[in-house]
């Protein structure tokens, strides 16, 4: 029902400090006892707000124009201070919602401050009041451009941070590929040329020719040798991340993108064999990118350990999938095709579950 706690919740909870007036005023004598109840029920559909998952949000605007209504209560009514409390809603706005001024909430919001800056001028020929209730409306007016202004410019940063990492793998995947044909060229070479020299090193043992088979079989070796070193090197410049550095930044990943991650493992990751860190590693940014671009998940979990081979485990708490057909994640699918791995969608959605089983080592 509820999404996990976020480090950038602080700020819901920093102007949660604004508390202290309506409940100091009922002790000071500017508002009657009974408006704790009140000021509590704001609390609570302030934290709702917050904090309940998108599947509960059919409530979100019963709470939304319960906290308005308490602002206007409460500034018409006893304080026109209160409406310093408005502030709440431009938080909700720009950081929780992310509402342009086209949404219902924004025009409520407007609705509010015109109901409330008007009351002061009706209820009062205070020049002060006048001055502060102008005063707010325009601040609280200015503080929602400029934070909207600021979200726009932090998704922008992470669009091109995202954009970036994309461009990483993929150049990543094609110097793969490229170290691939590098291989393939090399060793397609080599083996001709082995083959050839142990044919007429055959046919020159049948004719009883020792001595030239034997500089064959030595040239034969030297080609071994040679070939085994131009393969080391190709393979040295192979350069793919381990699965603890895969996790490490992951981690970073989903921290950017407010998703709370949990990683329970009782691999020994260093003793993996680098087919299966390399395998290992490329699942894990797969699934771990479908979540942050689709998902919509507030949390994410993933287990590794050991049983008739090596088995991930990774489950989110969004939207997961509309059907299984098993067709999806086929790129995955692919990949673990070539190890004799396999995936299975243990569960679509809330929570959705995908178990990757890997045989130990994989194919070499």
């Amino acid at each position: 029902m509820f999404r996990s706690y976020q480090k950038n919740d602080f700020a819901y909870f920093v102007s949660l400090i604004f508390l202290v007036f309506p409940i100091l005023g009922v002790f000071g004598g500017y508002f009657p006892v009974w408006t704790l109840v009140l000021t509590g029920l704001f609390t609570i559909a302030y934290l709702l707000i917050v904090y309940l998952k998108k599947a509960y949000s059919k409530w979100i605007p019963f709470l939304w124009f319960y906290t308005l209504a308490y602002i206007i209560f409460m500034s018409v009514t006893f304080q026109g201070g209160m409406m310093w409390f408005v502030f709440f809603n431009v938080n909700l706005l720009v950081w929780r919602f992310e509402d342009s001024i086209s949404s219902y909430r924004f025009f409520s919001f407007l609705a509010t401050l015109l109901i409330l800056t008007s009351s002061s001028f009706q209820l009062t020929d205070d020049l002060s009041t006048h001055l502060m209730s102008l005063a707010i409306t325009l601040f609280s007016l200015g503080m929602y451009y400029f934070q909207s202004r600021m979200r726009q410019e932090r998704k922008m940063e992470e669009a091109l941070a995202e954009q970036n990492r994309t461009i990483n793998i993929l150049s990543a995947e094609n110097e793969r590929n490229r170290i691939g044909r590098d291989l393939h060229d090399t060793l397609g070479h080599t083996f001709a040329m082995m083959s050839l020299k142990t044919e007429l090193a055959l046919k020159q043992m049948d004719k009883e020719q020792y001595d030239a088979a034997r500089k064959n079989l030595e040239e034969l070796n030297q080609i071994s040798r040679d070939s085994m070193y131009e393969v080391r090197e190709i393979v040295n410049k192979l350069k793919y991340r381990t699965v603890a550095e895969e996790l490490l930044e992951l981690e970073r990943l989903f921290d950017l993108s407010d998703i709370v991650l949990t990683v329970d493992s009782s691999l020994d990751l260093e003793s993996l064999s680098p087919v299966s860190q390399s395998t290992l590693s490329m699942v894990l940014r797969e699934l771990a990118n479908n979540v942050i671009k689709h998902s919509q998940a507030d949390s994410c979990q993933i287990r590794l350990r050991r049983d008739h081979g090596i088995v991930l485990e990774f489950e989110d708490d969004g939207c997961g999938f509309k059907e299984v057909t098993g067709q999806e994640l086929h790129s995955i699918r692919e990949r673990l095709s070539l190890v004799d791995g396999d995936l299975e969608i243990l569960s679509q959605s809330h929570p959705t579950i995908i178990r990757v089983h890997l045989k130990e080592g994989g194919k070499a």
